[in-house]
């Protein structure tokens, strides 16, 4: 009988073998973990490019639809007396509801955007929505006495008003906007002197309102911004919105460029005739719907596989200069306050 021969080890060559072939198998796994990563980094870039872009339209869709809200004296924007000291300022000038700001050029933009709206974004337009906030405060008495409207105005107490406001007076026939001079308003006593005002609020040109808001309501005026910025220590561009004087605040990040169109009504039937740019508006008061362009990015780059993304905005195609997931999110959008 032939004795077995028991295995003493591996030659040199068997070894190298398994080595090549443990090192083949570990290639794939790493291939197949690394395909997985990137189809899954692209994957939850597209969720949020589509989810931001359809919170950035809601909020922008949502500001529109309130441009020119005046409460009961929507209707009758004509008759609302002015009487600060600037009624034509940017903050302001209420009865214009809607504005732009549209990028002509290396940080330049027609008409000249205001010195309030900080660091935007350069090539990317500016909107402006005017309108009044919430809560409706009812008149619980405005004395006749006097010029008309000279007397101070009474609300509820606990109003959250505060000295420098600016505030709409208004019924369902006139409408007056001045400035809040009582030290404690909240108490609910809303005086309206004579006055210059601080450095950041304009004071009233007369202490006359000129009319009387006995049964009639005051709300604050809203003056809102929206507009591209990079965000500070970061290379987000982002939606940043600015309320009055107040810092502008963040919306949402991942957008790198906001285009808009204005529908003007030339024939005064309501109607959008024509869709012009910011530069090209004759009349502010003719704007009856506005078109949105947004460009998301992602916030990652090194995303596309064939290179850089080319999109299409306004009908012209842009190749940037980078591997980031882009998407145009367009809308129209009435001013439901200006149509009949």
């Amino acid at each position: 009988m032939t004795p077995v021969k028991k295995q003493q080890g591996l030659s040199l060559v068997e070894l190298m073998i398994a080595i090549v072939l443990g090192l083949i198998l570990v290639a794939g796994v790493i291939e197949l973990f690394v395909n997985n990563r990137q189809v899954y980094r692209v994957q939850d870039a597209q969720s949020r490019l589509q989810e931001n872009g359809r919170y950035a339209m809601k909020v922008i869709t949502q500001s529109i639809e309130r441009a020119g809200y005046l409460g009961c004296a929507t209707r009758s924007a004509l008759n609302i007396n002015n009487i600060l000291n600037t009624p034509n300022d940017y903050l302001w000038d209420i009865t214009t509801p809607i504005e732009g700001n549209e990028a002509t050029g290396e940080n330049q933009w027609t008409p000249t955007r205001d010195v309030l709206i900080t660091s935007p974004t350069s090539g990317s337009d500016i909107l402006t929505i005017r309108t009044i906030e919430p809560p409706e405060l009812r008149v619980v008495s405005h004395p006749t006495t006097g010029a008309p409207g000279s007397a101070a105005i009474t609300v509820n107490s606990g109003n959250g008003l505060a000295l420098g406001d600016i505030v709409l007076a208004h019924d369902c026939v006139a409408g007056a906007i001045f400035e809040i001079t009582s030290a404690t308003p909240n108490n609910g006593t809303l005086e309206h002197a004579q006055g210059t005002g601080t450095s950041d609020t304009p004071g009233n040109s007369t202490a006359t309102l000129g009319y009387n808001f006995g049964a009639g309501w005051v709300n604050k005026i809203a003056t809102n911004s929206f507009y591209i910025r990079t965000r500070a220590n970061a290379n987000v561009p982002s939606l940043y919105l600015k309320n009055g004087t107040t810092d502008p605040v963040e919306i949402v990040e991942g957008i790198e460029s906001m285009q808009v169109q204005y529908g003007v009504d030339t024939s005064g039937n309501g109607a959008a005739d024509t869709y012009q740019t910011a530069d090209q508006i004759g009349n502010w008061n003719n704007i009856v719907s506005v078109r949105i362009s947004l460009v998301m990015v992602s916030v990652e780059n090194n995303l596309t596989v064939d290179g850089a993304q080319p999109y299409n905005l306004e009908g012209v195609t842009v190749t940037p200069g980078d591997r980031r997931l882009r998407r145009v999110f367009t809308r129209t959008v009435t001013l439901r306050n200006r149509v009949s």
